[in-house]
């Protein structure tokens, strides 16, 4: 049996995952992460618990590449050493 497609979402239901997509996702709720409750835009603390509630999805591109982080730790190598070579 399918599930319900007219669900009316109000400030308070719970819900594991954030505010459904349906319902206009992280554009229209914040969502509690302590107690997984969904409520309004307006509000920035949970009204349940008090606790800051998430306002935007998770980003997902904050992720370097190995490469980059081999380029990085060259180029942190190179300075440390002219940093050394400076100090004799």
């Amino acid at each position: 049996m399918a599930k319900s497609k007219n669900i009316v979402y109000k400030t308070g239901m719970k819900f594991q995952c954030g505010p459904p997509l349906p319902s206009g996702g992280y554009k229209v709720w914040n969502w509690c992460k302590m107690c997984m409750a969904i409520h309004e835009k307006k509000y920035k603390r949970c009204l349940d618990c008090n606790q800051p509630m998430r306002s935007k999805a998770p980003s997902q591109n904050n992720t370097i590449t190995r490469q980059q982080r081999l380029k990085d730790r060259i180029a942190v190598q190179i300075d440390l050493l002219a940093w050394q070579k400076g100090k004799l």
